[in-house]
């Protein structure tokens, strides 16, 4: 059964290894460029206020070389690998076994149903999540250098390319292609179910699901008019929208709100005689005049510390929703499959 299933999908399978070894062996030829700028540039060693200059300095190093071109193609490649299980490795696997009828030979021999999908969930799924983990913990080791002078893991998109979650996001994309194949018992419409719903997912999680599972913190502090921030504001009814970036380095930072003393967002209107277009220096009346209006600044965000947290959290969530899919699956050939 095993080699049996092996050759069904041997094609796409040496096809993605094969991508992903090109990536990996990118990444490892690199190693060595990545681990000698964070020395020239005087990141790595780095202690208090100096490590923010020195990264910034050794991340305009990295650049031009072909160790940022890899980085890129490789958390690119974290991304599409879901989809890529899904529509050429879960779909086809029971789907066209079912579109040609072959599988009423196949149980019509000694191997029983929920063996003969066993198998094939056990080989697929391993190896899917396999081929992700390696890319991913290659990645997330080699780019330690990077993530700590950028400050960004915690970024919605580095983030998936981070750590288990893509081991998660690979075995729950092999189990949707799977369980739609088995449904639909159409390829080609099982391959475009399948891309759909992984493409939702990986664009729901960040903006849904993680947000729920961060459990987000909020701060409340005096805004600072002297500080960098934006305003849009409209000429006609004065109405103004204060753009505050805080310095949150490491950490996700979700929202950033001006709010009143009442606790509501801050929206003006404003004084165009001190803050209009038309105002006489304005860039100098307008920041007296917003900080009479006594604001302070919401910021909702969650910790950097939290990193690891969170991926686990993360990964709970898509190997649940794989194993559940699974469990589904085993129960529909050997219940309702005829």
């Amino acid at each position: 059964m095993i080699w049996m299933t092996w050759r069904q999908f041997r094609t796409p399978a040496l096809a993605t290894g094969a991508l992903l070894l090109v990536l990996m062996g990118g990444l490892a030829l690199t190693w060595a460029e990545v681990t000698d700028l964070a020395t020239q540039t005087g990141y790595t060693g780095c202690q208090g206020d100096a490590c923010r200059a020195a990264g910034d300095a050794f991340l305009r190093a990295l650049q031009p070389g072909w160790a940022s071109e890899f980085h890129l193609a490789a958390i690119a490649a974290l991304y599409l690998l879901p989809g890529l299980v899904g529509i050429f490795w879960g779909a086809p696997l029971v789907a066209r076994e079912l579109e040609s009828g072959t599988y009423r030979m196949v149980f019509s021999q000694s191997v029983s149903r929920v063996r003969w999908l066993l198998v094939k969930l056990a080989v697929g799924g391993g190896a899917a999540a396999l081929g992700a983990g390696l890319l991913s913990l290659m990645l997330t080791r080699w780019a330690q250098p990077i993530d700590g002078a950028s400050a960004d893991r915690m970024n919605p998109l580095v983030f998936a390319a981070r750590g288990v979650v893509p081991v998660g996001y690979a075995a729950l994309a092999f189990m949707v292609g799977v369980t739609t194949g088995l449904l639909l018992r159409r390829t080609l419409a099982a391959m475009a179910v399948t891309l759909l719903v992984i493409a939702s997912l990986q664009i729901a999680a960040p903006f849904v699901v993680r947000p729920w599972l961060a459990q987000p913190v909020s701060t409340v502090s005096p805004l600072d008019v002297d500080g960098r921030y934006g305003i849009s504001m409209s000429p006609d009814t004065g109405r103004m929208t204060l753009h505050v970036e805080p310095d949150r380095r490491g950490d996700w930072v979700m929202s950033s709100t001006a709010i009143t003393s009442t606790g509501t967002e801050f929206s003006g209107p404003a004084d165009m005689t001190q803050c209009g277009p038309t105002a006489a220096r304005h860039r100098e009346t307008c920041p007296r005049w917003l900080e009479k209006q006594n604001l302070s600044l919401k910021v909702t965000y969650v910790p950097g510390s939290k990193f690891w947290t969170l991926q686990w959290r993360e990964f709970g969530v898509l190997f649940t929703l794989a194993a559940t899919l699974s469990l589904f699956s085993l129960w529909w050939i050997r219940r309702r499959l005829v």
